[in-house]
């Protein structure tokens, strides 16, 4: 009778300690999925510092990459695929919108082309950064400064974007953007700004400041959680 008793304090025990382990995402286990919820949290490290003092092509576009993509200077990394983020989004009901294509990037130096003017469509994402000292999260909102005049105020709508038509996604072993989320309307990335357009990133490419008053040091973990707004159509 003592040795059951032992063995169910050992089994419980362990069955515990994966309860914890699986309660937030980590480095080992980079992504969570909680299907009642409709939420994905996400492991990550911020750099806030390096995002701030990038120049130069995609500098201040990137809000979140894969760590093995071609995208620098993102303000966060994660060890999570892109293509594994836009399968759990899909699993759970998010509708892509597919409607950019990828002259919405190649020709954002062109004042009169009509492709960088658009905008992302798809289901609404609301998304929350947590850390150490912020375990209930802070809104995106409030990880960029606004330091801006009034009309260049970095404002967001995140939708999920889909792309995941793209030749670079083909062959996931092969090099491709890494693109998760994006700070403008983007062709690549999975999820990305609906409020600004790549044309708005061409005329003002420092629009998104992080807010380093807040925001902890380079290099530390972050947990980010993605929940699906519902689309009010489908529930009427």
């Amino acid at each position: 009778m003592n040795r059951l008793l032992l063995a169910l304090v050992i089994f419980c025990g362990g069955m515990t300690g994966v309860s914890l382990a699986l309660s937030e995402p980590s480095m080992e286990q980079p992504i969570l999925v909680r299907a009642d919820t409709k939420e994905i949290q996400i492991f990550g490290r911020i750099y806030a510092q390096r995002f701030n003092a990038a120049h130069g092509e995609q500098a201040h576009y990137h809000f979140l990459v894969w760590h093995k993509g071609t995208s620098p200077t993102a303000l966060i990394e994660t060890p999570v695929d892109d293509l594994d983020f836009h399968a759990e989004l899909a699993k759970l009901g998010a509708k892509p919108g597919d409607n950019l294509t990828m002259a919405s990037w190649t020709e954002r130096k062109h004042d009169d082309h009509a492709a960088p003017q658009e905008k992302v469509t798809g289901s609404e994402i609301v998304i929350r950064v947590a850390w150490k000292e912020k375990p209930e999260g802070v809104p995106v909102a409030d990880v960029f400064s606004s330091t801006s005049p009034a009309d260049l105020q970095p404002v967001a709508s995140w939708r999920f974007g889909g792309n995941l038509d793209r030749p670079f996604n083909k062959n996931p072993l092969g090099p491709r953007p890494g693109c998760l989320v994006c700070l403008y309307s983007c062709p690549s990335g999975k999820v990305s700004n609906g409020a600004l357009s790549i044309h708005a990133y061409v005329a003002s490419p420092s629009r998104f400041v992080a807010n380093t008053a807040l925001l902890p040091p380079d290099g530390t973990p972050v947990i980010l959680t993605f929940q699906i707004v519902p689309d009010r159509h489908s529930q009427r």
